[in-house]
């Protein structure tokens, strides 16, 4: 007899901030600032009555993000006509303004499965997904990371047949997200009721994946 309760077990805190800057000085400047922790029992899936809820599942929520913080800004350049009074300078050189939005965001939590080649039963149960033993930290440092080897495979080993493994339902994090947008203005005064402008938008700048 299947018996299925919707109900779960979940927390979450946080500190938040946000700083702005009004426009002087040709510069505006705004920021927010998000450190935070959820912890939950369940997320959309099924949990087992026949392990201890607490230690088996709760854990971070796969959408934790430790911090997260946005950053934009507007800049505009100083007036190169100061400098040189040229109607060159006034009309090139001038109204030119600055803008974008840094993203800087944790990575997310990441678990780590298992296959065997001879098909061993793990568990002994058709209801209960063993998880790996985590032996060591699965952690590398930043200089040990690479495309191939983001976490340090040596630290998981298969379970004893009968057992459950010891792993946490998420192991490390991923990598996290740093994302620059900018945008490049240049307002061009047509007549006292009329401009154009100039824009140059570029989304994910610097590449970073």
């Amino acid at each position: 007899i299947n018996y299925l309760t919707f109900d779960a077990t979940s927390n979450y805190n946080s500190l938040q901030a946000q700083v702005q800057r009004r426009f002087a000085r040709r510069l505006q400047l705004s920021g927010v600032w998000t450190w935070s922790k959820i912890l939950t029992t369940n997320e959309n899936s099924q949990i087992s009555r026949y392990v201890n809820e607490r230690s088996r599942y709760y854990s971070l929520a796969s959408f934790d993000r430790t911090h997260v913080a946005n950053v934009n800004w507007i800049y505009t350049l100083p007036s190169a006509s100061a400098l040189w009074k040229a109607p060159f300078s006034r009309a090139v050189l001038d109204g030119w303004q600055l803008s974008g939005i840094l993203s800087l965001v944790s990575g997310a939590p990441q678990a780590v499965s298992f296959t065997t080649t001879n098909g061993a039963d793990i568990s002994g149960s058709p209801t209960e997904t063993p998880r790996p033993d985590q032996i060591a930290n699965p952690v590398l440092s930043k200089d040990q990371r690479s495309i191939a080897q983001f976490f340090n495979t040596a630290a998981f080993a298969l379970p004893a047949k009968g057992t459950l493994g010891n792993e946490a339902r998420f192991a490390f994090r991923g990598p996290g997200i740093n994302n620059w947008d900018a945008a490049l203005f240049k307002n061009i005064k047509i007549k006292e009721r009329f401009q154009s402008q100039f824009r140059l938008e570029t989304y994910n700048t610097f590449n970073h994946t």
